[in-house]
């Protein structure tokens, strides 16, 4: 499989802000994730949660078999664009319940006691409906993953988390009840994000350890999504040997949910430089955009230590601001003091107003996450195709921030 290939976006043409997608390197990501599919057997899922630009839906069916959804409104979205749609969250609502039926063929319970609770509607369902039975299956915690980077706000597996099941609480379950597992088709783990394959060997080999003797039981074992499957330096014939070794060994089928994998590097958020701040007490500029960190990139606020990376610019750290050229913080144009990223970058050239920049990997999850917070102007959705030519799928106005209000 050929390396992943380079940008090919002319900032001279968008109307900043945009978040800009490229169909080829789209197409390149989900090549990966399709072949992957093919030589395993696995179901390839795509995570909404990470993105869902529901208008390229199209291309990721020609490669993916369904969708991985966590609410009501995703599942939705989800349904009208794929035939398989698996849902999960922490809990559901009872008046959304019949719905999620209707549009999720496979549903999974984040415990015992939402499975108890919903177990009789999902009986009656399957009784009324023998053409579309519904699949379920439950969310385990296999706790602290050896050789993981990630731990307290984004660790699914760090104490006192919320999601999943952990060994202890699921063999009091059994014992309370050993048929809690009767109606239930398949086991589901998501701890990591942005990881490698070694992290998911050993996550593997805890879930085997603490939940091996019930896999004979399902039919299928979703090992959730966060593994950097599409980066060039990913050992996928190594990811392939391990589902095809757990498949053989256990008798189930692996469901993987990738969601940053689709769009990893398929886009960024264009925006322009409106204005420089000259402060003679720090020894760099502010380049104040026409976005914001705070509406439209939050991660990089709630996790000061992940990197922003920029086209023709180096990340550069407190440490080594001193003696660094062309060194500038990137602000965002709302009224929030913190509204600016923690780290510095450092420019080929110097900047000015009217300069646009490319803030890189700009399509996962920032996207989904976009608020119009001070009314900020939320950033066009662009798709430059294959053939070069520009489509906007999306501009926004005051219409959609009044709408938003009341």
């Amino acid at each position: 499989m050929k390396n992943r290939p380079q940008s090919q976006v002319d900032t001279a043409k968008i109307d900043t802000p945009a978040f800009v997608i490229e169909e080829h390197i789209l197409r390149h990501n989900l090549s990966i994730l399709k072949e992957v599919k093919e030589k395993t057997g696995t179901k390839m899922l795509q995570a909404l949660k990470t993105w869902a630009t529901w208008e390229l839906f199209p291309i990721v069916r020609e490669y993916l078999d369904g969708a991985e959804v966590s609410s009501l409104n995703e599942a939705t979205l989800g349904a009208e664009y794929y035939d398989e749609v698996h849902i999960y969250a922490p809990a559901y609502r009872e008046k959304e319940f019949e719905e999620i039926l209707e549009k999720c063929t496979t549903i999974i319970f984040n415990s015992f006691l939402q499975w108890k609770k919903f177990k009789p509607q999902v009986e009656e369902w399957n009784a009324q409906n023998p053409q579309k039975k519904r699949e379920c299956g439950l969310r385990i915690n296999p706790g602290d993953i050896e050789g993981g980077s990630h731990s307290g706000l984004w660790s699914p597996t760090s104490p006192g988390s919320r999601l999943g099941i952990r060994v202890s609480e699921f063999e009091t379950a059994l014992k309370e009840d050993p048929k809690a597992l009767e109606g239930i088709s398949g086991l589901h783990f998501h701890v990591f994000w942005d990881e490698a394959l070694p992290q998911l060997k050993n996550a593997v080999a805890a879930v085997e350890q603490k939940f091996g003797k019930y896999l004979p039981q399902m039919k299928w074992v979703n090992w959730g999504g966060g593994q950097t499957i599409t980066n060039d330096d990913y050992d996928r014939e190594g990811l392939v040997e391990l589902i095809n070794a757990f498949q053989k060994k256990h008798g189930v089928t692996v469901h993987l949910e990738p969601g940053a994998a689709i769009v990893k590097d398929a886009g960024a958020l264009v925006a322009t430089v409106l204005d420089m701040v000259h402060r003679d007490d720090v020894p760099f500029e502010i380049a104040v955009l026409d976005m914001s960190f705070n509406a439209h990139m939050p991660d990089f606020l709630l996790s000061p230590d992940l990197d922003m990376p920029v086209a023709r610019a180096a990340v550069v750290r407190e440490e080594g601001v001193a003696d660094q050229p062309n060194l500038y913080q990137l602000a965002g144009g709302t009224c929030v003091t913190g509204d600016h990223l923690s780290h510095y970058h450092s420019f080929e050239r110097s900047l000015m107003p009217g300069d646009k920049i490319m803030l890189l990997d700009g399509i996962q999850y920032n996207l989904v996450q976009c608020t119009m917070f001070n009314g900020v102007q939320h950033p066009s959705i662009v798709l430059l195709k294959q053939n070069g030519e520009y489509e906007v799928l999306r501009e926004f106005g005051y219409e959609d921030y009044k709408n938003r209000m009341g």
